[in-house]
Formats: structure tokens, C-alpha cells, sequence
């Protein structure tokens, strides 16, 4: 009778802890999120965070803060959250600059692997402009150009996402660009109109509108759009890669499981609202929902191919 008792002593005792458990994980989230954002209020960054925030915000029944915490080129903000809580209450706005390409050319004391992939939301794919009364009419003419030597390109940094991308795009195509760099995107486009520099690397929000008012042209650009019918891919002319700026949320590493299936969970549903589609449409970022393993596979080739382009830029 004893062994009995004891035995179901014991079973009650593990059936108790794992109730407490899953009562735990259910909880979740039960006060605030904080989503950092390791830029400066009003770029894509924050304002595509923003929309899935205030979004989340009413599905998960919790506030969904999101906190600008900017400097040191995405690294303080970003390092901030690898040194968080493990518990799913501070994240990080996750994209190409501070996640893939910093960690390859820059000392930083985090890396890739600091983080848990969560959800990606949209992206941004990089073109290359030209005034619209450019000589280049389409990007082989681009091409024959640069590899004279004598085309200018517009960036925005030396160690940037769009100056990287640049680099790997002109070592396929078998270029050297000429870069000359401003502090944004929309300053190189003002360059590129103005007849100062011969093109620029580029993402929607900040060369639409000169497309639109029939200032500039798009001859190359990483993916297809809707609003740009006609212009061809990096694709179509065999350089492989992907060629976007793209806005995200990671947890730092070590995060419950739990707790990532949940904000999945959610993100699956507010990505079906057509007023968070259309917000997201509004700013020019093309929705792009991605989560789970083959994303977090493409993640880690991107990561790869940064790391190579990192090492041939450091032998020149």
C-alpha cells in the first residue's frame, strides 16, 4: 500500500509541475512587449514596425511598445536586445543591415546566431536609378559603362547594406562601381536627379516618388512589382542573390519556444487584415510573411554570402 502511495505521490507531483508549465507558457505575453528598433523614428524600419506592432497590439491583448534605441549603425540597439531577458518581452526589429551585413564587416558584440528568427513582414528590394534623361537606357548599357570606370553610384555609407549589395552585384556583373556616398537613400536620389552622380542604389520609399513625377528610372531591380511593370531582375541577368532591405522581428537567443509559436501565431493572423496590407502598401514595402525553417535556411545563406563579400572587399 505504501509503494501505491508513493508512486501516486510522485505522479501527482510531475503531473502538477507540468500543469504549472503549460500555465505558464499560456500566460504568455502578460505585460508589455517592448520591439526595439535600433534607428531613428520615420524610416522604413520604424514605420513598418509600427504597423505590425499597433496590429499585434490588439491581437495578443498586451501593449506592443516599440522603442528607438538608435546609434552605432543598428549596433546599440541591437546589441541591447542579444543581451536581454530571455523571455519574449524585448525584441528587436530584425533587417539586413543590422542582422547580416554589420556582423560580417563590423566587429559587433553580437552575431546572427545571437538571435532567434521570428517572422519577417516586408521588404524592399533594391534597384539601381538613373535620371530619366540618363544615357543608360537599360542596365547592359549600365553595365558596358561601368566597367570603363566612369560611372558614378550613389550610397548611402561605405559599410551600409546598399553599398554591400552594390559591391556584390558589380563582382558578378564584372564591375567596379564608383561610389560616392550620402547619409540616406533619398540624398543620393536628389544626386541622381540633379545630374550629380550617374545612378544610385535604392529602395522604393525613397525613389518612388521621383519614378512616379517621371524624374528618375528604374533599370534593374531585385524583384518584381506591380507598381514598376516592365523592369527586369538582377535575375534575368544571371546575378544570383537576394537583393532587398527587409524588416523583421528576432528574439534573443534562448528564447522559450513557446513563446516564438505564439507571436508567429498572431502575426499569421493580423497579416490577413486587409487594413495592415494596405498600410504596409501605402509606405511602398512589399508584404512578404515569412517564418519558420526554410526562411531561417534562406537567413543563413544570405549570412554566408555576406561574410564572403565581407572577406573579398578587406583583400582590396
Amino acid at each position: 500500500m505504501m509503494k501505491w502511495t508513493k508512486t501516486f505521490t510522485s505522479i501527482a507531483a510531475a503531473l502538477a509541475i507540468s500543469l504549472v508549465t503549460v500555465s505558464a507558457q499560456a500566460e504568455y505575453p502578460k505585460k508589455p512587449i517592448n520591439v526595439i528598433v535600433p534607428w531613428g523614428a520615420g524610416g522604413d524600419s520604424d514605420l513598418t514596425t509600427r504597423v505590425w506592432a499597433d496590429a499585434m497590439e490588439k491581437e495578443l491583448g498586451v501593449p506592443v511598445v516599440v522603442i528607438n534605441k538608435a546609434g552605432g549603425g543598428g549596433v546599440i540597439g541591437t546589441t541591447f536586445v542579444a543581451n536581454a531577458k530571455k523571455d519574449g518581452y524585448t525584441l528587436i526589429n530584425a533587417g539586413l543591415s543590422n542582422v547580416l551585413v554589420t556582423p560580417n564587416f563590423s566587429k559587433t558584440p553580437y552575431s546572427f546566431d545571437s538571435f532567434v528568427p521570428v517572422v519577417k513582414f516586408t521588404a524592399v528590394p533594391l534597384g539601381i536609378l538613373v535620371a530619366k534623361d540618363s544615357e543608360f537606357k537599360t542596365f547592359d548599357d549600365f553595365i558596358a559603362a561601368a566597367k570603363t570606370n566612369k560611372v558614378t553610384q550613389g550610397s548611402w555609407g561605405a559599410a551600409s547594406s546598399g553599398t554591400i549589395l552594390a559591391n556584390i552585384i558589380a563582382d558578378q556583373a564584372g564591375y567596379t562601381p564608383k561610389f560616392v556616398h550620402a547619409n540616406t537613400t533619398a540624398e543620393s536620389m536628389v544626386s541622381v536627379i540633379g545630374g550629380h552622380i550617374d545612378s544610385a542604389v535604392s529602395f522604393p520609399p525613397a525613389f518612388g516618388p521621383h519614378v512616379k513625377a517621371d524624374r528618375a528610372r528604374i533599370l534593374v531591380m531585385n524583384s518584381k512589382m506591380d507598381a514598376y511593370p516592365g523592369v527586369p531582375t538582377f535575375a534575368d541577368y544571371n546575378i544570383k542573390g537576394s537583393f532587398e532591405g527587409w524588416s523583421g522581428i528576432f528574439a534573443p537567443k534562448g528564447v522559450p519556444e513557446e513563446v516564438v509559436t505564439t507571436l508567429v501565431e498572431a502575426t499569421k493572423k493580423v497579416m490577413k487584415d486587409p487594413k495592415v496590407l494596405q498600410a504596409f502598401n501605402n509606405m511602398g514595402a512589399v508584404v512578404d510573411f515569412r517564418y519558420g525553417e526554410d526562411w531561417v535556411k534562406d537567413l543563413k545563406e544570405t549570412y554566408a554570402i555576406m561574410g564572403e563579400a565581407a572577406a573579398k572587399m578587406k583583400k582590396k
